[in-house]
């Protein structure tokens, strides 16, 4: 009793604290449109310049202050998307700069510390703020089949002959990834009519920062040789070419999305042609999987807006002129494109060692079928990507062999079980918002069959936080709509 009337109090006092003029400024700061772009733009910034440890501090300032004070859990949306970009190519432990600057005890010791307070700062808010939203009483629709997945994760490799520690943190840092931001969003955001376009707008602007960088590092370090993309150099310190064109195909559905909802036909068109622009930065960073994937989601996309919305005239044409325009530009520069993209020519539909990897996977599946051999067994005894990437292992490139292998048959009946109710989310009580959710997830989701997306920690936090704003859409979608809204 002590206890529940020591947490009335300090709940009291953070509202008092609210109230104050100079607070209330604050947040509204934070709630505004203006600071998901000034974070944007520092995290650029920092990227060029290698000051991202500063920013990692700043970032942990504003979560553990926003996650304590703000009524709404919006403003954590800006750094959970945006957050990774700020890491410097100079810094990044990957080919070809190989800096140890990350693995330094000071930088870690440092990001240690940033993450325990930021911990405690979610832990705190789902204690002390109370009248929000608690998903264990309400009927959201994926919850037990997301718990079944992270619990799975948790479990890979258990009882393994070669079980490492290392299994069990990565599995709670994948856990941790999936089901605790699921459950933070969908307890303490304040949903409204426009949770989907401000996500929406983030994604939008993250692609703006990964555009600049990918265009700084085309133009000015020399990935361009004699013509020709050179994939091998090409690393925007956050990520190789397949993360980067992995990210801008994910979040590229939230230009069409946003160009459905744009009230004006001016802005509905440059959302609509951004859309295109960001398809052709995944083209250049040479993602065969990401330009598969994401070519496949904008033809969807561009025959859905031609069929039916709000701006059909617009997009039949824009998509006319496009088509004209392409075949023009492809046979009057067909030499120099085929120059630029010969990687895909060469490449090709090879598998780069993807079908042998997956034999692997299948026969580490045979040694520990029940609950796997954990991610940190090597793909074949003698083989091994030598890619530097912290602290995680190898991965098999396929979310079903991944799982298979790695937490066995419970770990692909947990991920099966996710999957199907997060479909019944989508789509059950149709909505706009959840419709382009759907898109983002899907095409995350697709990619991860061929190269390894969805077990990297910052796709997965957007895939949560769209679960969990998927789940707030759906409590507050009728169930017959009274207009058709497609």
């Amino acid at each position: 009793m002590d206890t529940i009337r020591g947490v009335c109090m300090i709940y009291e006092k953070i509202q008092k604290i609210q109230s104050q003029p100079v607070m209330e400024k604050i947040l509204r700061f934070f709630d505004g449109n203006l600071y998901p772009l000034i974070y944007a733009a520092l995290a650029l910034i920092c990227s060029f310049t290698g000051l991202e440890v500063a920013f990692f501090v700043l970032t942990a300032i504003v979560v553990v202050f926003t996650a304590i004070f703000s009524k709404d859990s919006k403003p954590l949306i800006a750094p959970l998307v945006l957050v990774v970009y700020s890491v410097s190519q100079k810094h990044t432990p990957q080919y070809p700069y190989n800096s140890d600057y990350l693995y330094r005890t000071s930088v870690l010791a440092t990001m240690g510390v940033l993450l325990a307070f930021i911990a405690a700062a979610f832990v705190f808010r789902m204690i002390v703020y109370k009248g929000q939203k608690n998903i264990f009483k309400s009927k959201a629709i994926a919850l037990w089949g997301t718990i079944a997945f992270g619990a799975a994760l948790v479990l890979n490799g258990i009882f393994y002959k070669g079980y490492h520690y290392y299994d069990l943190l990565l599995g709670i840092a994948l856990a941790v990834s999936f089901v605790f931001f699921y459950i933070y969003f969908y307890n303490t955001l304040e949903w409204n009519k426009e949770t989907g376009i401000y996500v929406a707008k983030i994604l939008i602007v993250a692609c703006g920062v990964i555009l600049i960088q990918l265009a700084e590092m085309l133009i000015f370090d020399g990935v361009i040789e004699n013509g020709t993309i050179n994939k091998h150099i090409l690393n925007l310190g956050w990520g190789l070419s397949n993360n980067v064109g992995g990210m801008l195909a994910m979040f590229m559905p939230a230009c069409f999305y946003l160009s459905y909802k744009a009230d004006a036909g001016w802005k509905s068109g440059l959302y609509y042609a951004f859309g295109f622009v960001v398809l052709l930065g995944v083209a250049l960073t040479l993602s065969r999987t990401s330009l598969l994937v994401g070519g496949v989601a904008l033809v969807a996309i561009m025959i859905l807006m031609s069929i039916r919305g709000r701006h059909v005239k617009m997009v039949r044409i824009f998509n006319i002129v496009l088509i004209a325009c392409g075949i023009i530009f492809c046979i009057v520069f067909a030499d120099k494109l085929v120059e630029l993209f010969e990687h895909y020519i060469d490449k090709g539909f090879d598998d780069s060692s993807r079908f042998q990897i997956w034999k692997n996977g299948l026969l580490n599946f045979l040694k520990a079928p029940i609950f796997g051999v954990g991610f940190y067994t090597p793909i074949a005894p003698d083989w091994s990507y030598n890619i530097e990437n912290w602290f995680f292992p190898d991965m098999y490139h396929n979310t079903i062999i991944q799982m298979i292998a790695s937490c066995g048959v419970v770990g692909i009946l947990a991920y099966i079980f996710h999957v199907a109710q997060g479909v019944v989310l989508m789509f059950r009580r149709f909505s706009i918002e959840r419709l382009f959710y759907f898109f983002v997830v899907f095409v995350l989701s697709v990619m991860s069959l061929l190269d390894n997306h969805i077990f990297h920690v910052f796709p997965a936090l957007v895939y949560s936080m769209l679960f969990a704003v998927a789940e707030r859409d759906f409590e507050n979608t009728p169930e017959k709509l009274k207009e058709q809204v497609l």
